[in-house]
């Protein structure tokens, strides 16, 4: 087993609450599906890759000598990013403009991107694009539409930018993706 010259013994992470993390949320996600469904051959290698990506990425972001708490105050009224974010989940397949965003939350667009970024951590077009990718997840798993469907379906304009921003948040093609977590494991 390799060690990466990582003493365990040194390692302490800080402890963060309310913390909203994208990075840390995939790898949970990634690790839920495999605990939602049937066992499958190729699930040990998936669960001690993720195993692997998850304890590096928290002794790599969260560890007590590298993790800051923000120094802001985050001041975007919960009440406004709760609408903002259910426009987002009830209109995610559509072209949703950065000015349908920032009205629902009675903001400029300037002041609502810089908001809405302190508050998830992503912008909002990284946040929708985000949330086309989850729902590409599922779908993928479960079904057998084609990639070009499930691309249209989901409110992406192609079926290349689809891929290109699934490669980009999962590491994965989205005919990797469907390989492996389709029953049979990888074709």
């Amino acid at each position: 087993m390799v060690d990466y010259d990582i003493d365990p013994a040194k390692i302490e992470l800080s402890y963060v609450v309310g913390l909203n993390d994208p990075t840390l949320y995939q790898i949970g996600l990634a690790l839920y599906s495999v605990v939602e469904r049937a066992d499958e051959p190729t699930d040990r290698l998936f669960l001690d890759t993720m195993q692997s990506a998850l304890a590096a990425y928290l002794v790599r972001s969260y560890s007590i000598d590298r993790w800051k708490p923000s120094a802001k105050k985050i001041d975007f009224d919960p009440k406004r990013l709760k609408r903002v974010l259910a426009l987002i989940e009830a209109r995610f397949t559509e072209n949703i403009s950065l000015r349908d965003l920032a009205d629902e939350a009675c903001l400029s667009e300037f002041h609502f991107s810089r908001l809405f970024r302190e508050a998830t951590g992503l912008s909002p077009h990284r946040y929708v694009t985000y949330r086309r990718v989850q729902e590409a997840q599922k779908r993928l798993a479960l079904n057998h539409s084609s990639l070009a469907d499930i691309a249209l379906t989901i409110g992406f304009r192609s079926q290349g930018n689809f891929i290109r921003a699934f490669r980009n948040a999962t590491g994965l093609t989205p005919g990797q993706y469907r390989a492996l977590r389709q029953p049979g494991g990888e074709r």
